[in-house]
């Protein structure tokens, strides 16, 4: 009975107080599954496409029961800024797992169906994030801004990237590329406007290093997400609009990698400083590759939900460095996708297992 009750108890707490940060899982598994179909590896990419199409139906139904029976905590929830950036995880992430349909299954319609609500949801989240962002004062405003904020380029682009997908290369689709285009546009612009706040927070506010969290990578993610949708938008441009978009697509598609390749950099730094702080000597093994941690447990833990924020980044540059190799003929970028692919897979894994540890010293 008391066994009964527990279980009870949380399956009641699990839809309660369901963390839409948990689709960030989903947005991590695709995207890493899409990289390695693009690189030609097939039976990891359906694996994951597998597991994805797992994850996503049990997370949907989390909260859409969460949804319908616990509307007000939600709606208090999304009320509150800090909390309405994640909400954004579920549009990027329905997103992606559209993508993944078309690629591996061609199941166009479902996709659709996916598309539709994905823009439907972005709206009310846009919705809430703005409204909360014009009753708080100025000041608390730009205080809550950090890596996640950054969901709402990723969210943005995440449409623009589906969309294209779904669209024809024919001139009867030109004012629905047009559409997609002005959302890729407004995606980039969310994260100029976005990113001069980060940077002013990391590099010029005294930023402590035990405020560093993965989500900072999103930072990269961002710009990685845009090169690929801006890939995409070139593969689908019409013809009859090449010569007015073209060079402009192209051009903020290069300058959009050539940013996120300058953020590696800093990223890989502050991770390993981050994870080898207050290490003693016996903990070599974990110096070495210090994200093993994220599959530890004890002292050496280091994963929480908001790891896969740096795994979603990793596996977004490997997509968009090939399919950017493919548009532009410059094959060594290529080779650099081939080789960032495996740092990228061992990240999700060492993330998944730190997943499955922490559900089960949960119970």
């Amino acid at each position: 009975m008391t066994r009964m009750l527990s279980r009870s108890i949380l399956f009641f707490n699990s839809i309660r107080f369901f963390h839409p940060s948990w689709f960030v899982m989903v947005m991590a598994t695709g995207i890493v599954s899409i990289a390695f179909d693009t690189l030609g590896f097939e039976a990891i990419a359906k694996a994951l496409l597998v597991l994805n199409l797992l994850l996503y139906p049990v997370f949907c139904s989390l909260f859409a029961a969460r949804i319908v029976f616990f509307t007000r905590d939600l709606i208090a929830e999304l009320r509150v800024l800090s909390r309405s950036w994640l909400f954004l995880a579920f549009v990027a992430g329905t997103n992606t797992v559209g993508v993944q349909l078309i690629l591996f299954t061609q199941e166009n319609s479902l996709a659709s169906v996916l598309w539709y609500a994905a823009f439907f949801a972005w709206l009310i989240f846009i919705s809430f994030i703005i409204f909360n962002t014009l009753i708080l004062p100025r000041s608390s405003a730009v205080n809550s801004i950090c890596g996640t904020t950054l969901l709402l380029t990723v969210s943005t682009v995440s449409i623009v990237l589906l969309g294209s997908q779904l669209l024809d290369v024919t001139d009867e689709n030109t004012w629905r590329f047009l559409v997609l285009w002005g959302i890729w546009i407004l995606g980039c612009v969310l994260y100029l406007f976005t990113i001069h706040l980060i940077i002013r927070h990391l590099f010029f506010n005294h930023f402590a290093l035990k405020n560093w969290q993965p989500s900072y990578w999103i930072c990269m993610g961002a710009l990685a997400i845009i090169t690929l949708a801006g890939s995409e938008l070139l593969a689908h441009l019409p013809r009859s609009l090449y010569d007015a978009l073209g060079r402009a697509t192209s051009d903020i598609s290069f300058f959009a990698w050539a940013w996120g390749t300058l953020w590696i950099a800093y990223l890989l730094i502050m991770d390993i400083r981050k994870l080898t702080c207050g290490l003693d000597s016996t903990a070599a093994w974990i110096k070495i590759f210090p994200w093993t941690r994220l599959a530890c447990k004890g002292q050496y833990r280091a994963y929480d939900i908001e790891a896969w924020g740096r795994v979603f980044p990793a596996g977004m540059y490997t997509a968009c460095t090939f399919s950017l190799a493919g548009i532009s003929g410059y094959h060594l970028l290529e080779s650099m996708a081939f080789y960032w692919c495996w740092f990228a897979l061992l990240i999700w894994l060492l993330t998944l297992i730190g997943t499955f540890s922490s559900l089960v010293d949960d119970r």
